[in-house]
Order: structure tokens, then C-alpha cells, then sequence
């Protein structure tokens, strides 16, 4: 079963390497989607994929991404409805 995370990040989340790791895991995983900076220097993380390795990189979020990285919070979301994604991107490599 496939299933599609939203995950929106805040604190201290810019300029620590936070969306190269977050792209590497996914795509350790083989999860698809994106990871971008908004405007609010908030990371903003659409991803899609198995249930099991969705499930064990919503965990990698929480234990926290960047070991630069002191202080941030996250909302998540989980929906049944899938875009299609084709391939894990990035804004930033």
C-alpha cells in the first residue's frame, strides 16, 4: 500500500544541510516528491511511496535530520490520494 506524507517544517532549518539529507534519505528509500524552502524560510516535503518506507522516514524527521540543526518543529499530514510523482527533487541539489 502506497501512501503520501506532507510534511512542513520550522525553527532552525535553513543553511544545515537539511534538504540534501532529507532528498538522500528519500531516495535511499525510494520515495518521490519534493523538498523546498517557502518563503516563511519553512521546509515544505511532499513525498509519496510504500507505506513501510514512508513509516521510516517520517521517523528519520522526527528523531531530527541535521545534527546542525538546534531547534525545529513539524506538522505532518498523510493522505490516501497520490500525485504520481516520478523522482525525488530538491530546490536546492
Amino acid at each position: 500500500m502506497k501512501k503520501r506524507a506532507h510534511i512542513q517544517m520550522h525553527g532552525d532549518v535553513d543553511g544545515v544541510g537539511f534538504r540534501f539529507l532529507v532528498k538522500q534519505k528519500a531516495q535511499s528509500l525510494s520515495l518521490k516528491g519534493y523538498c523546498r524552502q517557502n518563503e516563511l524560510q519553512e521546509i515544505i516535503i511532499d513525498i509519496e511511496g510504500n507505506v513501510n518506507q514512508l513509516d521510516e522516514f517520517i521517523g528519520y524527521i522526527q528523531k531530527g535530520v541535521s545534527p546542525l540543526s538546534k531547534q525545529n518543529a513539524f506538522e505532518i499530514e498523510i493522505f490516501d490520494h497520490l500525485v504520481g510523482y516520478t523522482k525525488m527533487e530538491t530546490d536546492i541539489v
